[in-house]
């Protein structure tokens, strides 16, 4: 079998309402510099800090790849190595429907060492249980073709 990929996704930040929420609060700093009370202009770094924000907002992107090799995956622009699972590491894999602010604490890379989130929005992942007792969890917005792609990758390992 080859190694190109049976299912590949890149999910953006900025396809989704919520993100919009943040760029509002990004501003109050510069709000509050240029109000007639303070009677200056802000100084260089709140208009970079700003733009710095605003910028990783707007890349902020999971990719998820799943081929014969194993799962691969990254959060962009924060790690732009991919990070590899070989499928001899993993014990289980399978879809799920979790809750993120519950079990992860929100949405981007979250958890502990031993049970990790990589997700940017939804509720639907594919969880690999790997069989050093870690748990790796991948967020999709593609739960059908990322099941048909586990299924057809991990032969009698997805539950």
């Amino acid at each position: 079998m080859s190694n190109s990929p049976v299912f590949a996704e890149r999910q953006w930040l900025l396809r989704h309402w919520w993100p919009v929420l943040l760029l509002p609060m990004l501003m109050v700093p510069l709000v509050l510099w240029l109000a007639p009370k303070h009677g200056s202009q802000p100084p260089w770094w709140v208009f970079a800090f700003i733009g710095l924000a605003m910028a990783l907002v707007a890349t902020l992107a999971l990719e998820v790849r799943l081929d014969a090799a194993g799962a691969h995956y990254r959060l962009l622009p924060l790690q732009w190595r991919w990070r590899h699972v070989a499928w001899p590491e993993v014990r289980r894999a399978y879809l799920r429907h979790y809750d993120p602010l519950g079990e992860y604490g929100g949405w981007g890379i979250k958890g502990t060492s031993q049970n990790r989130a990589y997700n940017i929005a939804n509720d639907e992942g594919i969880q690999l249980e790997l069989h050093n007792g870690r748990r790796i969890l991948l967020g999709t917005q593609q739960p059908a073709s990322a099941q048909a792609a586990v299924a057809a990758l991990c032969k009698g390992a997805a539950a």
